[in-house]
């Protein structure tokens, strides 16, 4: 079967002059690599672009040279946590969907909002700018999955066609109850949890598991989290620019090796299963 490793190739880096130990380690990777058909597409599901609060930043340009240098065909991309003066991320929101305009195919742009500010006004100019989801974040923004606030912004996303990424993990309080409650007030919602739900997966994999509407993403992920999940129900993200390609593609390979993924699993988890929410990324 010909086509791609989930990896990086050492001998193109040893010729770009590539650190030995670096080296060492990708090889390492590459012998526990799981074959990609060739032609199976790669996309990123969370990709945060901005300055963030905390001194992180990734620009547009840099974006593409990573999905580039890593075979990734396009991004999922939302602002980092830059709220602005009026707390709403209009202004970030604007520059992602600029981004995406400037890398057509390569960039595939949500908004990000707080419930608590404004959401309506800044939803209502993401979409008509071109906006393809959401992307929401209860532990910066300080607001809980199941509050009236969220059901309302997931609820006019839901309408709008849009997915909903939430952060669920990493300072997350328990979240399969508020998890629950959000997909009983909106039952045909589509939520993507990042990280697989890292920290609290057990509890949310538990109470949401009769819900189609639902993936995890595998960005930063726990090893043991990813392989108890069906991969119909797991999309590939890194986190950028808090994750790197290189090891989320490591961290998808061995859990396909280690729960026995197939190839038809495989181009499921790195680009299928969130293509059939957002479409083509291509204009």
């Amino acid at each position: 079967m010909s086509g791609r490793l989930l990896g990086q190739d050492a001998s193109v880096l040893a010729a770009a002059g590539a650190d030995v130990g670096v080296l060492q380690e990708i090889e390492a990777w590459a012998r526990r690599a799981v074959a990609v058909p060739g032609g199976t597409p790669i996309v990123d599901a969370h990709v945060h672009l901005g300055v963030d609060r905390d001194g992180h930043m990734l620009s547009a340009a840099d974006l593409v040279a990573d999905l580039d240098a890593n075979a990734i065909d396009a991004a999922v991309a939302f602002p980092a946590d830059e709220p602005g003066a009026g707390g709403d991320f209009r202004d970030a929101n604007r520059r992602v969907i600029e981004a995406a305009a400037q890398y057509p195919g390569r960039i595939v742009p949500f908004c990000r909002l707080d419930p608590l500010r404004s959401p309506d006004a800044a939803m209502a100019e993401a979409r008509d700018a071109g906006a393809r989801g959401l992307k929401l974040h209860p532990v910066a923004q300080r607001f809980r999955p199941e509050s009236a606030e969220c059901i309302h912004v997931v609820r006019a996303a839901t309408d709008l066609g849009w997915p909903v990424l939430f952060h669920a993990g990493f300072g997350a309080r328990p979240l399969g109850p508020a998890f629950a409650g959000l997909i009983e007030a909106v039952p045909d919602c589509r939520i993507i949890l990042a990280h697989g739900g890292r920290g609290d997966h057990r509890a949310v994999a538990a109470a949401t598991a009769g819900h189609p509407g639902l993936l995890f993403d595998t960005s930063i992920a726990s090893l043991p989290d990813l392989v108890t999940v069906p991969p119909e129900r797991l999309a590939f993200g890194t986190d950028r620019p808090y994750g790197d390609y290189a090891q989320a593609l490591h961290l998808v390979g061995t859990a396909a090796r280690v729960a026995g993924w197939d190839a038809a699993a495989i181009s499921a988890v790195l680009a299928g299963n969130l293509l059939r929410w957002i479409g083509p990324v291509a204009p």
